[in-house]
């Protein structure tokens, strides 16, 4: 009984082991082949930076427009590696204008140096690529003052045909130590995009226990935000990014019950992010571009098209191109007579979000988080 016993287990054990080994053959397989394929598509990716979900934003930036009579001008909002400008830059023909637009002066540098063979100075009829060292909250004030390469006139608003805005933070800026973006990376805990103005050891060290949580639960919805704030204050005073690391991990524990979002990898993607998103005045920005520089710069027909990356960022897109503001509404609030209240909509949301492909996530996996949005400017 006992041998027939231990034969039946033996070969249960078999079977599973089989089994297991096969499942496993099949997984690898199809991750080779994604790769493979998704490989072969994003061809714009480099060492600096691989563009998200550059397929999609293009075509929602050019869709319906090849038939067009004039040269198109456009603008990428968030140059960073100039893969986007560069897969838009191929779809566009003569007469057509891209200008690229980056706070950060090595991504500007990069990117330009990149793009070289699209300059004014390199190409007869174009398409041209036209770099600009701008926050894209002041575009409206840096496009009026720079020129034109067909017009040689200033920019007019409104005169763009399509905006294209990636919220992320490049690969080369979280990868790069000395930048202190991430927290898998020792360094100092700078964080800003401009290289001036506060850094993130100054707030760190400089702010109240109260205005701490606020920050972590506004821009990071941290639930161990009081926390973490508290375990801040401890632990000042903060210079690297190993320091703030160590000061989160003292109140958080390495996995937790509650699933991946309350272990301490994810506690410290929301920490670092809510203090990145203050230094660099992100939301203050984003306000700007979404509510007054878009409506301002886009002609009618114009299309906006906006990645994000986390829900704050997706909340502000979705209510600005629905309502037109970032502030909470009541939709479509209508008087006695049937007329909306209010100030008119200046954009028309144009389908529904999208999210990255499993195939691209496969390859490159900070495109899970991305959400794409697209909307069109309204005739005044």
């Amino acid at each position: 009984m006992q041998q027939q016993q231990f034969l039946r287990a033996m070969k249960l054990r078999q079977t599973v082991t089989a089994a297991f080994v096969a499942r496993a053959t099949r997984r690898i397989h199809n991750q080779v082949s994604s790769l493979s394929s998704t490989a072969n598509s994003n061809e714009f990716a480099t060492s600096y930076h691989a563009p998200v979900m550059w397929k999609e934003c293009v075509d929602a930036l050019l869709e319906g427009r090849e038939e067009r009579r004039r040269g198109l001008t456009l603008l990428d909002g968030t140059l960073g590696g100039g893969g986007h400008s560069e897969a838009i830059l191929q779809r566009l023909t003569a007469g057509d204008v891209l200008f690229g637009c980056d706070v950060d002066p090595e991504a500007l540098k990069t990117a330009t140096r990149r793009l070289e063979r699209f300059l004014p100075g390199n190409t007869s009829d174009g398409p041209f690529f036209v770099p600009v060292q701008s926050n894209f909250g002041n575009l409206v004030e840096t496009l009026t003052k720079t020129i034109h390469p067909i017009s040689n006139e200033p920019v007019v608003e409104p005169s763009l045909d399509g905006i294209l805005l990636d919220l992320g933070v490049s690969s080369h800026q979280i990868d790069c130590a000395e930048r202190g973006f991430s927290f898998q990376q020792q360094g100092p805990l700078d964080m800003r995009m401009s290289g001036v103005g506060m850094t993130a050891a100054d707030l760190c060290n400089e702010l109240d226990v109260f205005e701490l949580k606020r920050i972590l639960k506004e821009y990071g919805d941290e639930p161990r935000a009081a926390k973490i704030a508290d375990s801040i204050v401890r632990c000042r005073p903060l210079a690297t990014t190993s320091d703030l690391v160590e000061a989160v991990a003292a109140v958080t524990p390495e996995y937790a019950k509650k699933g991946r979002r309350m272990g301490r990898t994810a506690t410290l993607a929301r920490v670092f992010q809510s203090l990145r998103i203050v230094v660099n005045q992100e939301y203050q920005v984003l306000e700007n571009v979404l509510t007054k520089v878009a409506p301002t710069l886009l002609r009618s027909g114009g299309r906006l098209v906006v990645l994000s990356y986390h829900s704050m960022e997706d909340r502000a897109t979705k209510r600005a191109m629905r309502d037109g503001t970032l502030e909470r509404t009541q939709r479509d609030e209508r008087d006695m007579y049937g007329n909306t209240i209010g100030p008119p909509r200046p954009f028309r949301t144009l389908g529904k979000k999208r999210k990255a492909t499993l195939e691209e996530v496969e390859v490159n996996p900070r495109a899970r988080s991305a959400t794409l949005r697209v909307a069109e400017k309204l005739e005044k």
